[in-house]
């Protein structure tokens, strides 16, 4: 199933899981010096919007936001700087804060899924991501993926 807008416009983010069986999707990033195509591990443990590694964040030129207090996985705390982009998502630039890692793996947080449904399917591999007032204004339009 696949929700539409009444103009056909597709609103369903379809992810994948890689060969580490993490679950990822695909979008852009853009800085100051260019766009580049990403796909992030979807970490719902991040409450940010997006992280990016070190290599990435200098080829875009990110511009400087701040700096702002992180807790990590292991529930230690740190400051962190975070800096300002844009991602294109559904078709749709927006502003997205970043923080950049030493990792080597960018991660979709769920600060930038807010107002999203995301499912993600471990037993048939599969991962959407559909806007949420999609499913709980009625106003859905469903359509037969084609296969």
């Amino acid at each position: 199933m696949q929700f539409t807008k009444n103009d056909g416009e597709n609103l369903e983010t379809t992810g994948y899981f890689d060969k580490s069986l993490h679950p990822r999707v695909r979008l852009t990033v853009k800085g100051s010096r260019k766009s580049i195509p990403v796909a992030p591990v979807v970490d719902t443990g991040f409450d940010g919007d997006l992280c990016l590694p070190v290599e990435i964040a200098i080829q875009l030129g990110l511009e400087l936001f701040g700096r702002s207090l992180v807790e990590l996985a292991d529930g230690s705390k740190r400051r962190e700087l975070s800096f300002l982009g844009s991602v294109v998502w559904k078709n749709q630039e927006r502003p997205v804060e970043i923080f950049v890692t030493d990792s080597e793996e960018p991660l979709l947080g769920s600060g930038l899924m807010q107002g999203q449904k995301l499912t993600i399917g471990y037993a048939n591999h599969f991962v959407t991501i559909v806007p949420d007032i999609l499913l709980n204004s009625g106003k859905r339009k469903k359509r037969k993926s084609k296969k």
